[in-house]
């Protein structure tokens, strides 16, 4: 087995590579140069505890690569083989490669091996090259195509995923450290279910389309559980395409639940569903949830829809007859404890609904840039909220006299028939923003460096071809 330079770096980290590194080491709060100073008696004394420590890391070292190498193996499954024996067999430090090809297991799919951070396990495709896909045999009974069960520190990429009526993944029993990246999951219920208690799950670059199958919920991804029953923590859903949630009973496109917290949803497009597009009800006074730089167009509910505890910021929604962004109480939460800024929202019905803000706390609406024809917005009282440097599109009777100015979408815009939102030069989004609330980065993740432009966007005039929202993957920041 080859050792990749990565399982060196603890090593270094002992600081056995330098003279100076070494005396760090055994005589911490010392300095090399003042060994220098000492006698040979002194330098003698310190070259032995060095060599001794020197020793022991060496030691230590070849132990721990030992253990790496004595659980790794490199393992590849073949069409005609199961799948499912496959997974149910990996041991920590495994790496299984499922080469292109129709892998189709009547049973019930588990995956529990506990990886860890020093043997982590992989189950992947071959990238760039045909599917290989896994699938639920039409006759069998439904079920969910892969259970991932008390798993650890595992990786699944490149592989492709249908069900018979089940969840494409499934997420239980305290699943930690999960990665799955680069999947194309359709034809399910559920895209990626964490119906559980679970943390540090990654879902990154994956196309969920065609959900809800067999009269299901059919969101893409469904995170938590109702009224806090299970908590999901430290998540994140980023740079995945999930749409056409429209033949299920619910179909959001990506809900985050009562209760789970820390998570966060970012650089997602997520178009034609049922249910919003992203929905978060509250942490229950946990850590908020953060939402950004996703875009979201054709949902025939809300754009977006939060009640309380999240920052919601640098998102587009091209809201149609659905509503843009929607805040109300929503089983049992209440608002609270919400940042709404720098977001673009063109259209919808209503563009924005505020219902209980107003003597409500911590609640923020600045910097957007809303742009609807007038009796689109819904806003029932803004008392102490924060509300400043907005554009929306015309005067409306429900805004307040203050923290918003007039725009208008053909002077603003480079073109809004195109979904090209960056302002044009001279807009009435560039100087609009309040300074206070000016975040860090835009849409595209360029630094805006304080520059006071409201909305998604953070330059005007683009200088250069970029990317304008469509289906498909946003690009990397």
């Amino acid at each position: 087995m080859s050792i990749s330079s990565n399982m060196l770096w603890s090593g270094s980290r002992l600081g056995f590579w330098s003279r100076a590194g070494m005396y760090a080491s055994v005589y911490p709060g010392r300095t090399f140069a003042t060994a220098r100073r000492r006698g040979a008696w002194y330098r003698r004394a310190m070259s032995a505890r060095v060599d001794s420590g020197v020793a022991f890391a060496a030691a230590l070292l070849l132990v721990l690569l030992a253990g790496v190498a004595a659980g790794q193996r490199r393992l590849t499954l073949k069409p005609g083989e199961s799948f499912e024996t496959a997974i149910e067999s990996l041991r920590p430090g495994d790496h299984l490669t499922v080469m292109p090809g129709r892998y189709e297991d009547a049973g019930r799919i588990s995956l529990s091996v506990k990886g860890t951070r020093l043997q982590p396990v992989v189950i992947t495709g071959v990238p760039g090259g045909a599917a290989s896909k896994i699938v639920r045999p039409a006759g069998a009974k439904a079920q969910n195509t892969i259970n991932v069960e008390g798993a650890t520190w595992v990786t699944i990429r490149h592989l492709e995923i249908t069900s018979n009526g089940g969840d494409g993944i499934n997420l239980s029993k305290r699943a930690a450290f999960i990665t799955l990246e680069d999947l194309h999951i359709h034809h399910v219920d559920v895209g990626v279910n964490f119906r559980s208690d679970l943390n540090h799950i990654t879902v990154r670059r994956c196309h969920i389309h065609d959900t809800g199958q067999n009269g299901g919920t059919g969101e893409g991804l469904y995170v938590g559980c109702n009224r806090s029953k299970c908590i999901v923590r430290d998540c994140l859903i980023e740079a995945n395409w999930i749409h056409g949630t429209l033949a299920s009973t619910q179909g959001d496109g990506i809900e985050i639940k009562r209760g789970s917290h820390s998570n966060v949803v970012r650089d997602n497009v997520i178009h034609d569903t049922r249910y919003p597009g992203i929905l978060l009800y509250g942490t229950d006074g946990k850590p908020r949830n953060v939402v950004e730089g996703n875009v979201i167009w054709g949902a025939r509910d809300s754009g977006i829809q939060c009640a309380a505890d999240a920052v919601i910021r640098n998102n587009i929604v091209f809201a149609g007859e659905g509503t843009g962004f929607n805040s109300q109480p929503h089983q049992g939460v209440t608002p609270g404890n919400l940042e709404f800024v720098h977001n673009t929202i063109i259209g919808g019905a209503p563009a924005i609904r505020l219902a209980k803000w107003a003597g409500a706390k911590r609640l923020v609406f600045a910097n957007n840039a809303v742009y609807a024809t007038p009796g689109r917005l819904k806003i029932f009282g803004l008392k102490g909220v924060a509300f400043s440097g907005n554009v929306f599109q015309s005067p409306d009777r429900a805004l307040p006299a203050h923290g918003w100015k007039p725009g208008d979408p053909s002077r603003d815009f480079v073109s809004v028939a195109r979904r090209s939102l960056w302002p044009r030069r001279g807009s009435a989004l560039g100087g609009a923003a309040d300074p206070a609330f000016v975040v860090g980065r835009d849409f595209e993740g360029a630094e805006r460096g304080g520059r006071r432009v409201a909305g998604a966007y953070s330059d005007v005039a683009p200088r250069r071809t970029r990317w304008r929202p469509k289906p498909g993957f946003k690009p990397s920041r």
